[in-house]
């Protein structure tokens, strides 16, 4: 397990390059906890917006909605292997044991999405 402080400073290195600052950037799977959502946000890490539910953890997603239509790009990817579906719903489960503690440090940008559905409605 990594440390908090060693992740937001990966995360904060990483979203100082130019494509993060011109194209923008998502977090998939952290914060976790209210620690990590302080810890972010004393590196100077403020999200416009946060999804409260990580329906990137569920690994059909692309293949269902948003498969793509290069076949280059789908030759290059790969399923995770550790998310087999008893290890994302352990994951939801923490997350949302979690959420109520992040949910204070983002409620003035908490957006309600509904992403269960084609990507083009999202």
């Amino acid at each position: 397990k990594i440390p908090n402080a060693i992740w937001a400073n990966l995360i904060q290195e990483r979203l100082s390059n130019v494509d993060c600052i011109k194209q923008g950037w998502i977090l998939e799977g952290f914060p976790e906890n209210q620690e990590q959502a302080w810890i972010l946000q004393a590196s100077g890490i403020f999200p416009r917006h946060v999804v409260p539910n990580p329906v990137f953890l569920v690994e059909v997603f692309h293949t269902t909605f948003d498969w793509p239509s290069d076949p280059l790009v789908q030759q290059r990817l790969v399923k995770p292997e550790d998310l087999s579906e008893q290890e994302v719903s352990k994951k939801l489960l923490e997350y949302h044991r979690n959420f109520p503690e992040i949910f204070h440090v983002y409620q003035k940008v908490l957006k309600s999405i509904n992403a269960d559905q084609p990507s083009v409605d999202v």
